[in-house]
């Protein structure tokens, strides 16, 4: 008679590590592929974005990117870069809510609730949440002295005509306020031809890079 059939202590340890790596194989595709698709969210969210605000300079922004007076800052033209974004929302261009924040952010806005103008508060990012940062009204001079060479007084004056702004320029990206849309791994930046690009963490610094470098005249 044949000996009896036994699994021995090492064998199911060498099963148990198969099964465990194999199941950790499965979540780290499952966890790539739930972030791709929050990428491709969050860039279609920008490019909508960016055609809302060619609509507003077509039909009300007479050919000027920023709405004046948007309402809350510390002076009646006083903005941030989530206001000027959630601006659209305000004048009914734009009516999905959920288009001003990022899948892969933690951010609310409660349905549109906290983008109305009622709701924001001087210098308080987040009053209005957008998961955003884009030209804010500080940004426009800071823009003008960067690229052209002109004061700020100059940029506030002419509220920025749209002809001032190269279409290879970024006009808004993934915000750095709190934790890092995309967990730090890169972040989208739309331009002012709408266009969309992922930016990885070898071109810029997903945690610093607002406010600095070639995104210099973005705000949050």
């Amino acid at each position: 008679m044949g000996k009896r059939g036994t699994v021995t202590l090492t064998e199911v340890l060498v099963i148990t590590l198969m099964l465990g790596l194999a199941l950790a194989i499965v979540l780290y595709v499952v966890t790539l592929r739930r972030e791709e698709s929050r990428r491709i969210t969050c860039r279609n969210h920008l490019n909508c974005m960016a055609k809302c605000m060619a609509t507003y300079l077509n039909e009300y922004g007479n050919d000027r990117w920023f709405p004046y007076p948007v309402g809350r800052g510390a002076t009646p033209g006083a903005f941030t870069g989530a206001e000027w974004l959630a601006t659209n929302f305000w004048v009914g261009i734009h009516p999905g809510p959920n288009c001003f924040l990022c899948p892969s952010s933690g951010d609310t806005n409660h349905d549109g609730r906290d983008l109305g103008t009622d709701r924001a508060v001087p210098g308080l990012f987040g009053s209005q949440t957008v998961s955003y940062a884009a030209m804010g009204d500080a940004s426009m001079g800071i823009y003008m002295a960067s690229k052209l060479g002109k004061g700020a007084s100059y940029a506030t004056s002419k509220l920025a005509i749209r002809d001032e702004f190269p279409p290879n320029e970024p006009m808004a990206c993934d915000d750095t306020e709190g934790t890092p849309n995309h967990g730090g791994h890169g972040m989208s930046v739309v331009f002012f031809d709408s266009h969309v690009e992922y930016w990885t963490p070898d071109r810029i610094d997903p945690e610093r890079s607002v406010g600095a470098g070639e995104l210099v005249h973005l705000r949050n």
